[in-house]
């Protein structure tokens, strides 16, 4: 993803107009899940972190080291894409503003360093300066969660990835995959209150109708219709109805019948976490399997 985008950034096209070249692969699906989770996660947490008078627990200190490792996931999958490391160090040294490729770099740096300070001055007990950097931090959580969408936009002709609907779908996304990722954590983090799962449950169904109900739901022309159809009804139709049925379907059944059940409710978070993976990797794929020249 990202080579191919720098790429574009910089002027050459030529690598767009290759019939049915796939220069993306499993690590792109792989960084939008990874992304998603980290900056839900601390979302989530942060916005639990304003109303926080009670020294640090796990409710706050697990989401927060768990969302840093994601990101740092996420920026090892990015740096793996590029095929040589050292362009992310020339990408942050020399700059080409640009490119959403460069900025989400920065974007994710800042994030991290937030990231990893309001954990500091939380193990402190700094609750003011807690406040204060959780007001900061999610603003740019959600912007590195949205990013991508202006990312796939430079990437010349893949209509269907410039969807005026893709940033809110990936904050939806990050959401339901931060409150997953507590739902998950049910069984260790006891006092988890219930409007984490309420959360879980909201996201849950907003996804899902922007999911069956948003881009794949009304008609298309050309390229975009060939993918949009490849996705629900072709080659990738496996992946997009095991996303809807078993990712966001399956898990909200699980809630309503879960109750307090810690084991339900964290099977419940796995799958929607599988289950975003599975319809990220049909909409970074099949578009790619579509001639554009």
């Amino acid at each position: 993803m990202a080579s191919a985008l720098m790429q574009s950034a910089a002027g050459p096209r030529e690598v767009y107009n290759v019939p049915h070249r796939v220069p993306w692969h499993w690590q792109v699906p792989a960084y939008l899940v990874t992304k998603a989770v980290g900056t839900g996660l601390f979302m989530t947490v942060a916005a639990f972190l304003l109303g926080l008078d009670t020294p640090p627990s796990a409710l706050a200190v697990l989401p927060l080291v768990l969302s840093l490792i994601f990101i740092a996931i996420t920026t090892g999958l990015l740096i793996w894409d590029l095929d040589q490391p050292r362009r992310f160090y020339y990408m942050l040294i020399r700059p080409q503003w640009r490119s959403w490729l460069t900025r989400g770099a920065f974007i994710l740096i800042g994030f991290s360093g937030l990231a990893a300070l309001i954990l500091l001055m939380h193990l402190l007990a700094l609750t003011e300066m807690v406040q204060v950097l959780s007001w900061l931090g999610i603003p740019v959580a959600m912007l590195a969660a949205v990013y991508t969408a202006f990312l796939f936009a430079q990437a010349e002709g893949r209509d269907l990835w410039r969807s005026p609907l893709l940033p809110f779908h990936l904050f939806v996304q990050s959401i339901m995959a931060g409150a997953a990722g507590f739902m998950v954590m049910k069984p260790v983090v006891v006092n988890m209150g219930e409007e984490i799962t309420l959360l879980f449950a909201v996201s849950l169904i907003v996804n899902l109708l922007l999911t069956i109900g948003g881009e794949f739901a009304v008609p298309h022309a050309s390229q975009v219709a060939a993918a949009a159809h490849m996705i629900t009804h072709g080659r990738y139709r496996r992946w997009y109805w095991a996303s809807v049925i078993g990712g966001l379907v399956l898990p909200l059944v699980l809630v309503g019948l879960a109750g307090t059940v810690a084991i339900a409710l964290s099977i419940a978070g796995l799958l929607a976490i599988g289950g975003l993976y599975a319809y990220e990797w049909a909409f970074v794929m099949a578009p790619q399997q579509v001639p554009n020249n």
